[in-house]
């Protein structure tokens, strides 16, 4: 199934209040979502906040799962994956689908909005000048062992 559809279903989900779990695809996420392997669990969103990573509907009909890293005074969102090392999305506050409140990795679940969960992610934020050689290290290193 195209992800437009299933991601479009997802979002009619969230907007009547379902909590709908989804398997992640792609690599934008890492080190802290593994595509293909981990499950993210999404509910409607409330007050959006920096930190928080957010499904997306963006305006050229495509779906992201990242991270936002700035919220501007007129509405405007913007979302970077914790795995990219240039390029962010933007999109209108109300674009926001849902927000994943557990991460589900081999079984277990793990909440992004946890002291720990965010204390890594604000270092890696500022990792980003050698995010690439440290992703790299990662993939080679860990990502078959996790």
């Amino acid at each position: 199934m195209p992800n437009g559809i299933l991601l479009g279903e997802v979002e009619r989900l969230l907007s009547q209040g379902t909590v709908v779990t989804i398997i992640t695809k792609g690599n934008s996420m890492l080190p802290f979502i593994v595509g293909e392997r981990d499950s993210v669990v999404l509910k409607s969103y409330g007050e959006p906040k920096v930190g928080d990573i957010a499904l997306a509907h963006l305006d050229n009909d495509v779906y992201v799962l990242h991270r936002i890293i700035h919220i501007s005074d007129n509405g405007t969102v913007t979302l970077m994956g914790d795995g990219n090392i240039r390029g962010t999305e933007s999109c209108h506050i109300s674009r926001l689908c849902g927000k994943a409140v557990f991460v589900i990795r081999k079984g277990r679940k793990y909440n992004p909005d946890s002291r720990i969960w965010l204390s890594m992610y604000r270092i890696w934020r500022h990792l980003l000048p050698v995010r690439r050689y440290l992703l790299a290290i990662y993939i080679r290193l860990f990502i078959k062992l996790i």
